[in-house]
């Protein structure tokens, strides 16, 4: 049971009920007396707000935080995505997929190439996360170093770290887009230390096991090739998968728009009504109330008919 007084309520009643009985102190045996006293007693008892309390049920998280981590190097403008288009076509078509499944979530996009970095901090300008998809491009080829699959894992731990502390309720999603190849002759650093921090995780990869060409920037024709021959790049899906392992969540390999499912979308702040409402008993006191007071205007009424019956000649 609670309580929640509604003080100038109760105060007012209480002062009425007061008046009430010194003013019908000569005829305390009447029943109307007693039943007005009743009604006032009632309408005090609904000024205490009298609640049965709900369950409690835990809370609900409402807000979401988004890591998308996304390989930007010249691998990924090989072409072999939906045909023959690039893979990072891919990328920014599921990045549209998933921003149009959870509008209201808050992003941070981290690009890896011969480092990481924060691309897009984070924002719930999911225009903004979009337009940088369909334009990010991809490291052109003279410029590489090699490729580190994991490169951007401080950042992205960072991150995700950053928002457990500021807001401790929100849900945590990490998103890891690639295509596996690891150039660097270095062992990839583990991702399970990313795990703890999240509410869930997806690693997408693209490309094929028969490999695709790879153009040198995304506006030019022109592919990279050695001694005169065109390079390929191919999937590496072990790689992914273990990626997928050590954070805990699920591998798709993309080839194709479409036929993604993303986790439900969180809107507003922290936290969302938490448990079942009280039950309020407080109507019930006023219907008592008034049903006295019911009883008492028809007593009244008799009376006065029975008066008005006595004073007619």
């Amino acid at each position: 049971m609670t309580i929640t007084v509604l003080w100038p309520l109760l105060a007012g009643v209480i002062l009425v009920l007061a008046l009430h009985v010194w003013a019908s102190r000569r005829s305390l045996g009447s029943p109307a007396v007693w039943l007005r006293a009743g009604a006032l007693v009632l309408l005090a008892a609904v000024a205490l707000q009298p609640a049965i309390a709900g369950g409690e049920d835990p809370p609900t998280p409402t807000a979401t935080d988004v890591v998308l981590l996304i390989d930007r190097t010249t691998s990924m403008g090989a072409q072999d995505w939906d045909g023959q288009r690039p893979r990072m076509e891919g990328v920014a078509s599921d990045i549209t997929a998933l921003v149009s499944a959870m509008p209201s979530a808050r992003y941070s996009v981290v690009v890896m190439d011969n480092d990481a970095r924060i691309s897009v901090p984070w924002t719930t300008d999911t225009t903004a996360v979009v337009t940088f998809a369909e334009t990010m491009g991809w490291r052109e080829e003279s410029f590489g170093i090699g490729s580190d699959i994991s490169v951007g894992k401080p950042i992205a731990e960072q991150l995700l770290s950053d928002s457990a502390q500021s807001r401790p309720q929100a849900r945590r999603f990490l998103i890891y887009m690639g295509d596996g190849e690891q150039t660097m002759e270095a062992v990839p650093a583990s991702f399970d230390t990313l795990a703890p921090l999240l509410s869930g995780s997806k690693v997408l990869g693209y490309g094929t096991e028969g490999g695709g060409q790879m153009t040198l920037r995304p506006d030019t024709d022109e592919l990279v090739m050695r001694d005169g021959v065109p390079q390929l790049s191919y999937i590496d899906e072990s790689s992914l998968r273990t990626i997928s392992e050590e954070l805990g969540g699920s591998y798709e390999h993309r080839l194709t728009p479409g036929g993604l499912d993303f986790w439900p979308d969180g809107a507003g702040g922290a936290l969302g009504d938490t448990g079942t409402p009280d039950y309020s008993l407080a109507w019930v006191l006023a219907v008592a109330a008034a049903a006295v007071l019911a009883v008492d205007g028809w007593f009244t009424l008799r009376q006065a008919r029975e008066a008005r019956r006595e004073t007619q000649p």
